[in-house]
């Protein structure tokens, strides 16, 4: 069992905001994470994802970010970051 971290996936397969602008390294992020998280992970272990997980503003524009990040193999933990503008805070404390 290992314990993995990474944060700034910043994906967007459901709002138009790609990370390309930010120079080649970007191009195609989602199947760099997909193809390095399954050669690493196993389903014992576990990934923290540190924030940043999603473009989307609200949870449904989030929902295939969040089904990419479920499938990755391992268990997750997410932390929010500051893009993560989905994770309404106030509503999880009520």
């Amino acid at each position: 069992m290992a314990l993995y971290a990474m944060g700034d996936f910043h994906l967007s397969f459901q709002v138009n905001k790609s990370m390309d602008k930010f120079g080649k390294v970007w191009r195609k992020h989602e199947e760099k994470i997909q193809k390095y998280c399954n050669k690493l992970i196993t389903n014992e272990d576990t990934l923290v994802i540190t924030g940043d997980h999603s473009w989307g503003r609200k949870l449904l524009e989030c929902r295939q970010d969040l089904e990419f990040i479920a499938n990755l193999p391992g268990r997750k933990i997410l932390l929010r970051g500051n893009h993560d503008m989905f994770w309404d805070v106030k509503k999880l404390l009520n």
